[in-house]
């Protein structure tokens, strides 16, 4: 998962493509499955961009999101990589509670 993130439009982003690839899916159903989510509901709609890559001279269907999009898409799907996936961020959750429960002195001296 370590070549998930982008940078586009001084934004720091993903695309279905790569998250196809990390969490072990087909990238036909990563594009259906943020498609449905942006149409789901509004709230969502700035989430997840269409656009396209092409492979092989011929222009295809992807999505960018941003971090939320991701978490949302992520959230919502099974096996092996999504659930690693889960679990570090449920990990990164809790460290983040953590460190803000923590007194602001012991706060700068972490980082």
């Amino acid at each position: 998962m370590n070549n998930l993130v982008v940078l586009r439009d001084r934004q720091a982003v993903t695309d279905t493509l790569k998250v196809a690839e990390s969490l072990d899916k087909k990238h036909k159903h990563v594009l259906e499955t943020a498609r449905n989510l942006a149409a789901e509901n509004s709230a969502t709609k700035k989430m997840f961009v269409e656009s396209t890559y092409v492979n092989r001279g011929k222009e295809y269907p992807m999505i960018y999101m941003n971090r939320d999009g991701f978490t949302l898409l992520a959230m919502g799907f099974t096996g092996k990589k999504a659930l690693d996936f889960k679990l570090k961020y449920i990990q990164a959750f809790n460290e983040m509670e953590k460190r803000i429960r923590q007194p602001k002195s012991e706060r700068l001296e972490i980082m």
